[in-house]
């Protein structure tokens, strides 16, 4: 398997990992919308056999008026391909990249257990909140420092 940046030519394959996943076409239109205004920083493929099997994105968010950080969102694994660690590793590379790149803080909205693996932590403790009133469990945090 191989982890790499997207190409051009992989838009309808990511389109098409995200519909394949999820219950509605939400996130692949997310994925599609953010491509489109030029917000993601990292979009990352997982390949295998030359086929796309999985994808991530990282686009700007802000917070509180930082302007330096990126959200995850969305990750997606073909049915096929899952629990491999395809998932984890595109994260953690996206994660690297993030890094490299100066990004000051990583957000997620997601499952507090999974998400603990790559260091992030409920963002209550950082006193922060999110629009969609997921609670403390899901809102998670990493810096990059």
């Amino acid at each position: 398997m191989i982890v790499r940046s997207e190409e051009h030519a992989d838009h309808g394959a990511i389109r098409a990992v995200h519909t394949a996943l999820f219950p509605t076409v939400g996130e692949a239109r997310l994925v599609d919308a953010l491509r489109a205004a030029g917000h993601l920083c990292v979009s990352l493929v997982a390949e295998e056999q030359r086929e796309v099997v999985g994808h991530v994105a990282f686009s700007r968010v802000s917070v509180l008026g930082a302007i330096d950080g990126v959200g995850l969102a969305p990750v997606a694994v073909l049915a096929a391909f899952r629990q491999r660690g395809i998932a984890e590793q595109l994260i953690r590379e996206g994660l690297a990249l993030c890094k490299r790149s100066s990004h000051g803080f990583v957000v997620v909205l997601g499952d507090p257990h999974y998400y603990r693996r790559f260091g992030f932590m409920p963002a209550s403790g950082w006193g922060l909140c999110d629009q969609y009133g997921a609670g403390d469990g899901p809102r998670t945090e990493r810096g990059l420092d």
